[in-house]
């Protein structure tokens, strides 16, 4: 599938349009995945003739790459906006987790969708979307490389990087932003609290005050 730049640069209205038709389609293949969802279905989400969808995309893989495109676009341009005027290390990789998980919570259907497809694209959609992937992933490993581990780095910036996005991409495994008695701010620094200190140093008070029960 090949996206020729100049089909990307719409009227205000048009992408607006599109991402309503983007969160629809999100939902759909964070239901039943990418493989068997129909575009008459996607169609249906989104409150849309079938052949009006073919109006802001070519087809299900295209909605595939905005979807992509548009998640890591986000992240990046939030990331920036978080690190604005802070300049200690501990605290920017803070505003990092923070930005993460606060985007992927109020958007949990566009983490499904990313880690679960993240191979799917092909050619230059491909390409596209990895090189934003890319990005996203670089400016995190500075954020890492910035910090000074107490004993030494007992792990390479990389794969401590590699372990934090581990950590960040999976939560929608087992959270729940309607029934979770953690909010997202908790849990960010919970999460930034496990990567910096590790879990025998580092302490965040649960929602109550009290020590955690091992239940959400």
């Amino acid at each position: 599938m090949i996206i020729p730049e100049s089909h990307r640069k719409r009227t205000p209205a048009f992408n607006s349009k599109r991402l309503h038709l983007l969160a629809a389609a999100a939902r759909v293949f964070s239901e039943v995945g990418y493989d068997r969802a129909s575009m008459r279905r996607v169609a249906a989400e989104a409150e849309l003739s079938l052949s009006g969808i073919y109006h802001y995309v070519a087809g299900k893989e295209e909605l595939l790459y905005w979807i992509q495109l548009h998640t890591f676009d986000s992240l990046l341009r939030g990331l920036e906006h978080s690190l604005d005027g802070i300049e200690d290390p501990r605290q920017r990789l803070a505003a990092a987790v923070s930005n993460h998980v606060r985007h992927f919570g109020e958007n949990i259907r566009e983490l499904k969708v990313c880690a679960r497809e993240l191979e799917t694209l092909e050619g230059e959609a491909y390409d596209d979307v990895h090189l934003r992937r890319r990005a996203y992933f670089d400016a995190i490993h500075d954020l890492v490389k910035d910090l000074s581990p107490r004993h030494g780095a007992a792990l390479g910036s990389w794969l401590a990087t590699a372990n934090l996005f581990g950590m960040l991409n999976w939560f929608y495994q087992w959270y729940d932003t309607e029934q979770s008695r953690v909010s997202l701010d908790q849990l960010a620094q919970q999460q930034t609290a496990l990567f910096l200190d590790g879990f025998l140093h580092g302490h965040v008070p649960s929602a109550s005050g009290e020590q955690d029960r091992g239940d959400q």
